[in-house]
């Protein structure tokens, strides 16, 4: 039985071989560029083409995925022995509650209260044009101790400004958290709390390995606020149950030493 020979390809089916051949190599080439050692010839030059389209980054594990992780701090003042004012150091507050996500498939929701406020406070913050957001971060407590008022701070940060008000309100909020927070883990009457806002990033993708920080860890500290709360002692209670059942006790024993 005889087999007639295949018949000559056309010009065609020539020329797209001969492309997908070569789109091939190229494709192959610039792999092994992408991914050869430091200091390899024309390395720089594969990677700066093929990793906007093909790189990955954290985002293929998560798409909406943050890449900035924030805590909110606090320290808080009162009167010593002797009457004098008396400044406790910084305490993690999202350190804090964070503690009650270890161990737990579904933790509450509750854990993610002063990311949360940090997160809203910052924007409400950075809606602010520069020169009222240096008087946020300035105090609002006068020289003989006493907060300034309200009317004040609106004319001063700018009256009939709608995000100065947004701030405030959340400003006098926080106010409020910080507080009981303090009398519950110092145990003394709070006079003036003061917070920061901790922002650190983690190194991009490709530097995950890299054990040197890609990125300086910023921080936006606000001034001293009176704290103007009168702390039922059921409330009291309560945090400092928070406060004893995720074992953070001694972070408020070493911050008033």
């Amino acid at each position: 039985m005889s087999t007639s020979p295949d018949p000559p390809l056309s010009r065609s089916a020539r020329i797209t071989g001969l492309v997908a051949l070569a789109v091939t190599a190229v494709v192959m080439l610039t792999t092994v560029l992408v991914v050869a050692p430091a200091g390899t010839p024309l390395r720089a030059e594969a990677r700066s083409v093929a990793l906007p389209y093909f790189g990955q980054n954290w985002r293929v594990f998560a798409p909406d995925i943050l890449k900035t992780d924030r805590t909110l701090e606090l320290r808080a003042q009162w009167s010593g022995p002797d009457g004098r004012p008396v400044q406790s150091d910084w305490v993690s507050v999202t350190d804090i509650e964070h503690r009650s996500v270890t161990g737990h498939v579904v933790p509450s929701r509750i854990a993610k209260s002063s990311w949360n406020a940090a997160g809203t406070y910052l924007q409400r913050y950075l809606a602010l044009d520069e020169a009222q957001r240096d008087r946020a971060r300035d105090s609002f407590v006068t020289a003989d101790g006493e907060a300034v008022a309200d009317e004040q701070l609106i004319r001063t940060l700018g009256e009939g400004d709608a995000d100065v008000i947004r701030f405030l309100r959340l400003d006098y909020m926080l106010m409020r958290y910080a507080t009981m927070y303090a009398v519950a883990g110092f145990g003394r009457p709070i006079e003036q709390v003061q917070w920061r806002i901790v922002r650190e990033r983690p190194n991009d993708f490709q530097n995950r390995f890299v054990e040197e920080r890609q990125f300086a860890t910023a921080t936006t500290t606000f001034g001293w606020r009176r704290s103007r709360v009168t702390v039922a002692p059921r409330v009291v209670q309560e945090y400092r149950e928070l406060i004893r059942r995720h074992g953070a006790g001694w972070l408020f024993a070493e911050a008033a030493s």
